[in-house]
């Protein structure tokens, strides 16, 4: 299970309920970033379930190949987004 760690920022939906979207913003260091990503990694390529889990809650699925990045550069924005989606087929 990999630990979020950072503040909590904006958040919409419930996070444990299966019929509805849950989306929740966290705020983090650098080093907690990195852990973060590393920890992630390690149950990426363990195979199986991938679980992640903050304070009360814990969500995970059991992804499928293939796994999907979307980058996405916003210019004037000076911002880079990197999205990892784990995608469970049933």
């Amino acid at each position: 299970m990999v630990q979020i760690p950072g503040r909590v920022g904006k958040s919409s939906g419930v996070p444990l309920s299966t019929e509805k979207e849950f989306e929740q913003e966290i705020y983090v260091t650098r080093g907690e970033m990195a852990r973060f990503i590393r920890d992630l990694a390690s149950a990426i390529e363990a195979g199986g379930r991938v679980d992640v889990s903050r304070d009360d809650w814990t969500l995970g699925v059991t992804p499928m190949e293939p796994l999907k990045i979307e980058i996405q550069y916003k210019g004037q924005k000076r911002e880079l987004e990197v999205q990892l989606k784990l995608k469970e087929f049933p």
